[in-house]
C-alpha cells in the first residue's frame, strides 16, 4: 500500500515549487478588481441595445434593432456573438445576468493573462532570471476607479480586456518558443491560428484595429525567417474574419461602418474635445505618475535586452504599447466619448500589460521608493479620486460623466442589472416600454415620446411619464410593428417594449435617417448626442398622412410634408430601400455598391432644406 501511495506524495511538492511566486502575488490585484467590479455590478443603458438585438437574432429576425429594418445598432460583432451563444444556451438565466457573469470572467481572464504574459516576457528579457516580480502594473489597473464600472456594464469592454490580455500572452509564449527548433517549435497551424485570433480586434471593437496591426506585425517578426508567401499567409489569416464580416456588413446593412459610427461621425476630427476627454481620465486619477514610473521600469528592462540581441521579447513588449499610442491618437481625433474613460481604457490596459508584473531595481532603497510611490498612489486613487457623476460645471465643458456613479441606487435594488432593477429607480425608462407593449395589443398606433407629460404615483413620489399620442400608422408593408416609439433612449425602453414595438431612434444609433443627418459646424453637445432627428421626420415616415392633416397639433406644420417628400427623393430614398427591402441575393449584391456610393450622404436636419437639396437636383 505504501508503494502505491508514494508517487502522488512525491509529485505534489514539485508542483508547488513550480508555481511562480510572481503569479501568486498577481492574484491580489486581479481579485481586487473582480471583487470591486462585482460589488458595483450593473448594466448600462447601451447594454440593453445589445440585448434587444440578441432577442431579434435568436428569434430569426437577424442582427437588427427593429425587425424588417437592417441597421447595425451595435458596436461589437464579437460581443453580440458571445451574448447570443450564451443566451441561446442559457435562456432561463436572462441576458442581463449573463452579461454580468461574462463581464467578471472575461475581465479576470484578461488581467490574469496580461500578468502571465508579462512574467514570460521578463524571463526572456532577462535571460532566464528567476527574480520575484511585483504586480505593480496590475495594481494600477485594479486601483483606477474608471475600470471598476466596466468590469460588467453589459458592454463589450470586458471582452476587449480579455482579447488584449490573451493575445499578449500568446505572443509572449511564442516569443520564447519561436527560438526553438525541432518538435517543440511552433508549427504552421499554430501560427495561422494565432494570426486569426490577433486579427479579431476590429470585430471586438472597430477602434481596436491599431492593436491588431501591431500584434500581427509582431507575429510576423517572431516567425522569421519567413518566405514572402508565408508572411502573406499570416496577414491573410488575420484579415480573413474581419474582411468576411465587412462584406456581410456592406451587403446586409448597406453600410461601410456600423450605425453607431455614422451617428457619432467617427470619421470626423474633433481634437479639442478629444484632448478634454484624455485629460478627464489622466488628470482625474493622476495617472501620469504611475505610468511614468512603470514606463521607466519597463524601459530599463527592455533596452539592455535589445542590445544583447534578445529582440523577440522586446518586440512583443513594444507591440501593445505601440497599439495603445495609435489608439489614443484615434480617440483624440474622434473626440472621445461621453462615458468617463470608456474609450481610453483599452489604451491604458494595453500600455500596462508589459509591466503588469515588473522587476524592481536591485538597489533596495530605489526599489522601496518606487514600490511605495505606486502603492500610495493606488490607495489615494481607489479611496479618494472620483470623476463627476452629475451634469454641471464640475463635469467640464463636454459633460463627461461616470455613468456607474450616475446610476442612483435604491435600497431595494443596489445593483441595477435587470429591467426590474432599473424600473425601481427614479425616472424609470422601462415603464414606458412596458406601456408601449400593452398598447401593441388592441390596435395600430403611434406612441410619441414628445407628447405632453403626466405624473405617475409611486413609492418614491410623482414621476414623469410620457402620455401616448395616438395616430394611425401609414399603410406601409415596411412598418409591421403595431406601435412605434419616437425616443432618444433606446436601450432599456426598447428591451422592455419587446420586438413587437418599433423604436424610432432620434439620436441615430438605430435609425437610418437620423444617422445621416448633417452635423452643425459648432459641435457643442455631448459626444454621440449631437444629432437629433426632428419629430417631423418621424411623423412623415410612420404616421398616416390623413391622420396628421386632421390633427390640431400637426396639421398645419409644413415640415411634415417636406420630410415626406425628402424621404422619397434621391439618395435618401435609396438608403431606405437598401435597409427595408426584402434581402434577396440580388439585393445583397446591390447593397455592396450602395454602401460605397451612399457612405458620404448627409442631409440637413430641417426637412424643408432636405427636400430642396434632395428633390430639386
Amino acid at each position: 500500500m505504501s508503494t502505491a501511495l508514494s508517487p502522488p506524495v512525491r509529485r505534489l511538492p514539485g508542483r508547488l515549487r513550480r508555481l511562480d511566486p510572481s503569479l501568486v502575488l498577481a492574484v491580489v490585484p486581479v481579485l481586487v478588481l473582480l471583487v470591486v467590479g462585482w460589488e458595483l455590478r450593473w448594466v448600462n443603458e447601451d447594454g440593453f441595445i445589445y440585448f434587444r438585438v440578441v432577442d431579434h437574432l435568436l428569434a430569426g429576425d437577424g442582427p437588427v434593432f427593429n425587425a424588417g429594418e437592417r441597421v447595425e445598432a451595435y458596436t461589437s460583432p464579437a460581443w453580440l456573438a458571445v451574448l447570443a451563444l450564451a443566451g441561446g444556451a442559457l435562456p432561463v438565466a436572462g441576458l442581463e445576468s449573463i452579461s454580468v457573469v461574462l463581464g467578471v470572467a472575461l475581465t479576470g481572464a484578461g488581467l490574469w493573462a496580461a500578468c502571465a504574459g508579462a512574467l514570460r516576457l521578463d524571463r526572456a528579457l532577462a535571460a532566464g532570471s528567476r527574480r520575484v516580480l511585483l504586480p505593480l502594473g496590475a495594481l494600477v489597473i485594479a486601483a483606477t476607479p474608471a475600470f471598476w464600472g466596466f468590469v460588467t456594464s453589459g458592454l463589450e469592454t470586458s471582452l476587449v480586456f480579455a482579447w488584449l490580455g490573451v493575445s499578449f500572452y500568446a505572443l509572449a509564449r511564442l516569443a520564447g518558443a519561436s527560438a526553438q527548433s525541432g518538435p517543440d517549435a511552433p508549427g504552421t497551424r499554430t501560427r495561422l491560428g494565432l494570426a486569426v485570433v490577433l486579427g479579431l480586434g476590429p470585430l471586438v471593437r472597430p477602434d481596436l484595429a491599431p492593436f491588431s496591426a501591431s500584434y500581427v506585425l509582431a507575429l510576423v517578426y517572431l516567425c522569421r525567417p519567413l518566405r514572402l508567401r508565408s508572411a502573406v499567409g499570416l496577414i491573410a489569416a488575420a484579415l480573413a474574419l474581419p474582411v468576411a464580416y465587412q462584406v456581410f456588413r456592406m451587403g446586409y446593412f448597406a453600410a461601410l461602418v456600423p450605425g453607431t459610427a455614422l451617428a457619432k461621425e467617427a470619421g470626423l476630427a474633433f481634437w479639442t474635445r478629444g484632448l478634454g476627454y484624455l485629460g478627464d481620465l489622466l488628470l482625474t486619477y493622476a495617472l501620469p505618475l504611475p505610468l511614468a514610473l512603470l514606463g521607466w521600469l519597463g524601459w530599463r528592462r527592455a533596452a539592455p535586452a535589445w542590445r544583447a540581441g534578445r529582440r523577440r521579447a522586446v518586440v512583443v513588449a513594444a507591440a501593445p504599447v505601440i497599439g495603445a499610442l495609435l489608439h489614443v491618437v484615434y480617440v483624440l481625433r474622434l473626440g472621445g466619448d461621453y462615458m468617463h474613460g470608456r474609450m481610453l481604457l483599452p489604451s491604458v490596459f494595453a500600455a500596462l500589460m508589459p509591466v503588469a508584473v515588473v522587476a524592481l531595481p536591485r538597489r533596495r532603497a530605489l526599489a522601496a521608493a518606487l514600490t511605495a510611490a505606486i502603492v500610495v498612489w493606488a490607495g489615494v486613487a481607489a479611496l479618494a479620486l472620483r470623476a463627476p457623476s452629475q451634469f454641471g460645471p464640475e463635469a467640464g465643458r463636454w459633460q463627461i460623466l461616470d455613468q456607474r456613479a450616475k446610476q442612483r441606487d435604491t435600497p431595494a435594488h443596489p445593483h441595477p442589472v435587470t429591467l426590474a432593477d432599473h424600473d425601481a429607480l427614479p425616472l424609470s425608462q422601462p415603464s414606458v416600454g412596458y406601456g408601449a407593449r400593452a398598447l401593441a395589443q388592441p390596435g395600430r398606433s403611434v406612441l410619441s415620446l414628445d407628447a405632453p407629460v403626466v405624473s405617475r404615483r409611486t413609492a418614491e413620489g410623482a414621476l414623469p411619464v410620457q402620455r401616448p399620442l395616438p395616430l394611425d400608422l401609414r399603410a406601409d408593408p415596411a412598418v409591421s410593428a403595431p406601435v412605434v416609439i419616437f425616443t432618444g433612449s433606446i436601450g432599456r425602453l426598447g428591451y422592455a417594449a419587446g420586438p413587437e414595438v418599433r423604436i424610432a431612434d432620434r439620436l441615430g444609433l438605430a435609425d437610418p435617417v437620423a444617422a445621416r443627418l448633417r452635423l452643425e459646424p459648432e459641435r457643442t453637445a455631448r459626444a454621440g448626442h449631437e444629432k437629433l432627428l426632428p419629430a417631423a421626420w418621424f411623423l412623415a415616415r410612420f404616421a398616416d398622412p390623413a391622420a396628421v392633416r386632421a390633427s390640431r397639433r400637426f396639421g398645419a406644420n409644413p415640415r411634415i410634408p417636406a420630410a415626406r417628400a425628402a424621404l422619397g427623393c434621391g439618395e435618401l430614398a435609396r438608403v431606405l430601400e437598401a435597409v427595408n427591402a426584402p434581402l434577396t441575393p440580388g439585393r445583397f449584391v446591390a447593397n455592396v455598391g450602395e454602401a460605397i456610393e451612399l457612405h458620404s450622404l448627409r442631409v440637413p436636419a430641417d426637412p424643408v432644406a432636405a427636400r430642396r437639396e434632395l428633390c430639386d437636383r
